[in-house]
């Protein structure tokens, strides 16, 4: 089986809000997993604590691997040439508005 580009989503955007939904779901399940980790720092859980707060560390990893995962799947009208500066910017914009829009 040979794989094409008709095989692709037909919109990049498809592909960016994919990503963009992985990266928060990573985020949430980070900030779940540190609290967890905090909780089990206490008493007879430390060493669970401490294993779940390395899973807090891969777990970020990830985040930034999807983040930057996003900057590879640009949006069409900045093109293949815009600069990840610019494409960041964009990104922080948006997860901006995006929680301003949560918090109201």
């Amino acid at each position: 089986m040979t794989t094409s580009k008709t095989m692709l989503p037909a919109a990049d955007h498809a592909v960016r809000q994919d990503i963009d939904q992985l990266h928060a779901d990573a985020i949430e399940l980070a900030c779940r997993t540190k609290a967890l980790a905090s909780a089990l720092d206490h008493g007879d859980y430390s060493a669970a604590g401490g294993r779940v707060r390395a899973a807090v560390t891969h777990i970020w990893r990830a985040t930034e691997d999807l983040h930057s995962a996003f900057h590879t799947a640009p949006p069409r009208c900045a093109g293949p040439d815009a600069s990840l500066s610019r494409l960041c910017g964009r990104r922080m914009r948006y997860l901006a508005a995006r929680v301003a829009r949560k918090v109201e």
